[in-house]
């Protein structure tokens, strides 16, 4: 009988010390809790870019971008973009197979597009072209409206790293 009476006040001590608190005294003290929803929509930009940074701040896009663009009537225009810091260019395309002196070269200047801030364009030497920045490449774009080309061939030079 004795350990009955010892048992049931231990009992009783655990099972109020595993009960949940009852906190509605605090409740109406409490701020009330906010729940942020982020949304993020698909893009053609970088995580840089979506956090905020542009290409231009972001991103390492001064140097020497080199490929091959498709050409109608030729097996391919080999082209050299260099961009540098100070905002100039040099493009040198060569049209491939066509015999000697069709090499051009242009210098020029070129900007960031401050509606889409990983797009440059070219002045008007460089025939107002435009480019999409990325990490170590350069894409030609539509020089109207900046968007990709709608075509399965490679409009994209790539960064010379040497």
């Amino acid at each position: 009988m004795k350990t009955t009476i010892l048992i049931l006040p231990l009992i009783t001590i655990t099972l109020t010390a595993c009960s949940k608190p009852n906190t509605d005294t605090h409740e109406s003290n409490r701020a009330p809790e906010n729940t942020v929803t982020q949304t993020i929509k698909p893009s053609n930009t970088s995580p840089a870019t979506a956090m905020g940074a542009t290409a231009e701040t972001a991103l390492d896009w001064a140097g020497e971008y080199k490929g091959v663009f498709p050409c109608a009537d030729c097996p391919g225009i080999e082209t050299e973009l260099e961009l540098k810091a100070d905002k100039t260019y040099e493009l040198t395309q060569e049209y491939l197979g066509k015999g000697k002196n069709k090499e051009f070269k242009v210098k020029g200047t070129f900007s960031f597009d401050p509606d889409h801030p990983s797009i440059i364009r070219l002045d008007k030497a460089g025939e107002n072209r435009k480019f999409f920045i990325g990490e170590n490449f350069v894409e030609a774009r539509d020089i109207n409206t900046g968007k990709v080309i709608d075509s399965k061939l490679n409009y994209k030079l790539q960064k010379d790293l040497n």
